[in-house]
């Protein structure tokens, strides 16, 4: 096997790595096993070589980086964007990447490219180069302060330079590569967990199906054997039905069917229903939604502030009609966050710091950084979260790119859900329904 140049992991359960000689292989994230290997980079549109970084963002886009150069591909039409091609002027990481440091005061120009890329699951993607790393939020779509940092002291045990390619299949594992070496990084752990040469016999641990997928397109099935990997790693625990494990797999709780998990915490973040908050169960909850709500924990909780709780109003009820996707368990009425920011305890609520903001003329949105940073971060997180992994623009895979921006319609509701609409409008009502919580889902919004 020669050398890695760069690696990707995309939402059909495939790993792909990619080398200096224009070829890739193909694995199976699901078995971990080679399915093929010296295939032609030609078979990725429009690509021009193999990248020098190839980064899954989400919403059915990746982002490949040729020197100074990117381009953007998308999933469903299997190709590069055409805006991103000749005869059209190319992207320049300084011109797209905000905050990508620049060399200012001697220190090393990101912006004439990266060695490599991985998108963490988290909202986070990491960008290597050297001896350094930055963090890159898609939320704020900018690298987060205090960055670059070096990869020495902050990554246990892995390589401290010279990183050539990383990739992230969705699991418990990640993967390093330099030169003829990899290394397997356990997320759990966070630290180093397995080292070796690439060769031939080099295999990624088995990830369960769908560990890329937004929560909105995971089969009965896929969302089962996730929920199922997140017990195992003792992410959460089932109440009912009991999770009982076979020889052939998963003998309880059956794909599609509603469970109750208690604490009401995955890892170390509760949901905290605000209308009874001495409950300790979510209880009549879709698979599918769980797995929502686990990787919600993550993009919350990604980096400061420290987010102990995540305040609902209610998951898995809701109204009368027993099709409706709260009665489903299919939707989460997100009411605000508490935890400890720069050892303080904070608490931001959806109603009382934005839905209660006044609206000045010609405001759309009235969350500000410029205000209440804390807040507008841990909103705007929450909202991006639920375009990327809940219904946004529709249902299932007639979700589109672009996914909404705040201030505009979809199936994510909030406080300044359409803010021109006019009053007696459906979405004036939505709007006005939904000042003290933002409303995402999965699947339809009433079954027929």
């Amino acid at each position: 096997m020669t050398t890695v140049r760069s690696a990707v992991s995309w939402p059909n359960d495939k790993t792909y790595l990619f080398h200096a000689d224009d070829t890739y292989d193909r694995y199976d994230s699901v078995t971990g096993g080679l399915e093929e290997a010296g295939l032609p980079i030609s078979r990725w549109s429009g690509l021009p070589r193999s990248p020098d970084a190839f980064v899954w963002w989400g919403a059915g886009k990746a982002y490949a980086f040729t020197e100074d150069v990117y381009f953007r591909y998308d999933a469903v039409a299997d190709r590069v964007d055409p805006e991103y091609l000749v005869p059209d002027d190319p992207f320049t990481v300084a011109f797209g990447w905000a905050g990508m440091p620049d060399g200012s005061g001697g220190g090393t120009d990101w912006r004439t490219g990266v060695d490599a890329a991985v998108n963490w699951g988290n909202g986070k993607l990491y960008f290597f180069k050297g001896d350094s790393y930055v963090r890159y939020d898609i939320t704020a779509d900018r690298v987060d302060p205090g960055y670059p940092r070096t990869i020495a002291g902050n990554w246990t045990g892995l390589f401290t330079e010279g990183v050539d390619a990383v990739v992230h299949p969705g699991g418990r594992f990640a993967y390093f590569f330099r030169g003829e070496e990899f290394q397997r990084f356990d997320v759990d752990a966070d630290r180093v967990d397995a080292s070796g040469s690439l060769d031939a016999s080099f295999r990624l641990a088995p990830t369960p199906p769908g560990a890329l997928a937004p929560a909105r397109l995971l089969t009965a099935v896929q969302a089962n054997q996730l929920m199922a990997d997140l017990v195992r790693r003792g992410v959460l625990t089932l109440k009912s039905p009991a999770f009982v494990d076979g020889p052939a797999g998963i003998v309880s709780p059956k794909p599609g069917q509603r469970v109750v998990v208690s604490p009401p915490s995955f890892g170390t973040v509760r949901y905290t229903n605000q209308i009874a908050p001495a409950s300790a169960v979510i209880d009549n909850l879709d698979q599918s939604m769980l797995i929502a709500l686990y990787r919600l924990t993550r993009w919350i909780d990604s980096s400061a502030p420290d987010v102990a709780e995540l305040l609902h109003l209610g998951i898995g009820h809701g109204g009368p009609n027993l099709k409706d996707c709260h009665n489903q368990g299919r939707a989460l009425d997100l009411s605000g966050f508490a935890g400890q920011s720069d050892g303080a305890a904070f608490t931001r609520s959806v109603k009382k710091d934005w839905g209660n903001l006044p609206r000045p003329p010609g405001v759309k949105v009235r969350i500000s950084p410029a205000t209440d940073a804390l807040g507008y971060g841990l909103f705007t997180t929450a909202f991006r979260f639920a375009t990327f992994e809940c219904e946004a623009t529709a249902i299932g895979p007639a979700n589109k790119w672009p996914m909404p921006e705040l201030g505009g319609t979809g199936f994510v509701i909030y406080p300044d859900y359409a803010p021109d609409a006019p009053a007696g409008s459906a979405n004036a009502a939505l709007r006005q329904a939904h000042q003290d919580h933002v409303h995402m889902q999965v699947g339809v919004t009433v079954l027929p």
